[in-house]
């Protein structure tokens, strides 16, 4: 459990980075070591301590300890399903409006990256409601977000078919990370309040124009919007300004959509 600000604690995640910022993820335990390329770090000289401290291994190489983000948890949490990437995590959250004490219901569960970051932008007085069929993610994804975050009451997990039940009423947003996303809108639509806002992420273009084409065909929905997210980081260093080699280009599509009174 993430415990910001306070010394590291047993079952947390740590963030381990080496000389050329190379990132390493576990999860802090009594007595284990953490092994790099033969350098040895012991969890117990990380316990108890506060993070952005540097720590030896046994050759004495340093490294950087610290607590990971959101953003490198979603990229280095042990993975039962693809990710949704945190530059589409932080689209997702502004554009589908994503506010303290809202209702969202997901469709697609995955690793629980999605889910972190819905419980920490919809707060205490917020729900988030996971559906999701499989039970291996269903495990997978309780543990990352036990680790991250820890247990949270206002989290619910359906292990339903979002394409053949929807049970939730008044749902103020809808995240779809789903193969068809037109068919699990076609049975939530009547469950969102007026005004809810849906939000569909689909690698492809055709399953984009899926998805557009049903919310059109239900005609209780209106501001439709696609986007896609490219991330170029930059290299500074001395005289030497320039893009990186490698960028993290398209991933997926967004597309969002908003419930009208009927």
């Amino acid at each position: 459990m993430n415990r910001y600000g306070k010394p590291f604690a047993k079952g947390e995640p740590v963030l381990i980075l080496d000389r050329k910022d190379r990132e390493y993820y576990d999860i802090l335990e009594k007595d284990k070591v953490t092994n790099i390329r033969g350098d040895l770090l012991q969890h117990n000289d990380i316990l108890g301590r506060e993070e952005g401290f540097i720590l030896e291994s046994q050759r004495g190489t340093p490294y950087r300890i610290f607590r990971p983000t959101l953003g490198e948890h979603t990229r280095l949490m042990p993975r039962g399903a693809q990710v949704i990437y945190p530059k589409d995590l932080g689209m997702i959250l502004i554009w589908a409006d994503i506010y303290p004490g809202a209702t969202v219901v997901e469709c697609g569960l995955g690793s629980g990256a999605m889910t972190s970051a819905l419980l920490r932008a919809v707060g205490p007085r917020g729900k988030v409601i996971s559906y999701e069929i499989r039970g291996d993610f269903i495990r997978n994804a309780t543990r990352n977000l036990h680790n991250f975050i820890g247990p949270k009451k206002n989290h619910i997990i359906r292990q339903m078919d979002i394409y053949e039940e929807f049970v939730d009423d008044h749902v103020d947003r809808l995240i779809l990370d789903v193969p068809e996303p037109w068919r699990a809108i076609e049975k939530a639509a009547p469950h969102l309040r007026p005004g809810a806002i849906v939000c569909s992420y689909s690698p492809t273009v055709l399953q984009v124009k899926e998805t557009v084409d049903t919310l059109r065909r239900l005609k209780c929905f209106t501001q439709f919007q696609t986007l896609e997210t490219l991330l170029r980081e930059w290299n500074i260093e001395g005289l030497s300004v320039r893009p990186n080699l490698r960028m993290v280009a398209h991933t997926a599509f967004l597309t969002f959509a908003r419930r009208l009174q009927t």
